[in-house]
């Protein structure tokens, strides 16, 4: 049961961007508008969340000077990661814009662990780990250089975007620790996760407000000949955060990342292949099915061992 929360955790991921992105063509155009909607549906989401399991909003002046500042950074992060996904999107599909991150959130989450970065525990760099990497780079070019697969674009020119996507996932992989790390400073996930979707949403305010300088196309989105879903991109997140911060002390966190990972892989190439929530239909060749088993057996490979 909780390995099947797991997978479809994982399944929110692709479809969340999708959404988003339909969101973001229907606000004018603005990633910035379209995540800023995102995570501010998502904050009133948690809002109630939180007040139904009885944590109070308010926390001590005391935790911003007893506790280290970058434990506030994980809305920030979050939105670079929300953001850039939405921007890569209509370039790499819903199979790149996942398996980039993870690329990201792989190196990341390794260079976390060796060093021991936002008081994460230490597990060093070691040759079955240096494995994994070999195979998920091998996977990750098999994707990536599948002859069948018609993305539309040269792949010299989707070159910056890739690059684009794996700095996106070392954000999102440094959002888990600190997340959790406020949690349990909180003693709530649901109220840590509340506080990152508050700061995440007013850096995203005073972003849209500087680049776009209005926030009148937010209207465009609503009403007639748009569809309902478009606005469940936030709740969406609020579930992928949620269901992460369950599952983790239930059946560990390496497992839980493999978990979702595989929900990821698996729903990203139905959003390609079928063309989802109004997403471009891509043609999704054997070379690339044969990358995705690599690179989940890579990302086993580092996370359990």
């Amino acid at each position: 049961m909780l390995y099947g929360l797991g997978i479809l955790a994982g399944l929110v991921l692709p479809i969340q961007t999708s959404v988003n992105t339909n969101l973001k063509n229907r606000a004018g155009g603005s990633p910035f508008l379209a995540s800023m909607l995102s995570f501010m549906i998502g904050t009133i989401a948690l809002l109630f969340a939180t007040l139904l399991s009885g944590k109070s909003l308010f926390f001590s002046s005391h935790l911003f000077t007893s506790q280290p500042e970058w434990i506030w950074l994980g809305g920030l992060f979050g939105v670079i990661g929300l953001t850039t996904n939405v921007l890569i999107f209509p370039y790499l599909g819903a199979v790149q814009t996942v398996i980039m991150p993870i690329a990201g959130q792989i190196i990341m989450g390794m260079i976390i662990d060796n060093f021991s970065l936002f008081d994460a525990d230490h597990h060093a760099f070691t040759i079955i780990r240096l494995v994994g990497v070999i195979l998920l780079v091998v996977g990750i070019l098999m994707v990536v250089l599948d002859k069948k697969s018609s993305d539309g674009a040269d792949k010299a020119k989707q070159l910056p975007w890739q690059i684009l996507g794996i700095v996106a996932g070392m954000f999102q992989a440094s959002q888990a620790p600190v997340n959790g790390h406020l949690g349990v400073v909180l003693h709530s996930p649901i109220h840590a996760a509340f506080i990152s979707f508050l700061v995440g949403t007013i850096i995203l305010f005073v972003i849209t407000g500087l680049v776009d300088r209005s926030y009148v196309h937010a209207k465009d989105a609503i009403g007639k000949g748009n569809p309902w879903w478009i606005w469940l991109g936030g709740i969406l997140g609020a579930i992928f955060v949620l269901s992460n911060a369950f599952l983790s002390p239930q059946i560990g966190a390496g497992t839980t990342v493999v978990l979702v990972l595989l929900g990821n892989l698996f729903g990203s190439v139905m959003v390609d292949k079928y063309g989802l929530l109004n997403s471009p239909k891509k043609t999704v060749g054997i070379m690339k099915y044969i990358g995705l088993v690599v690179m989940l057996i890579a990302v086993a490979i580092i996370k359990l061992y």
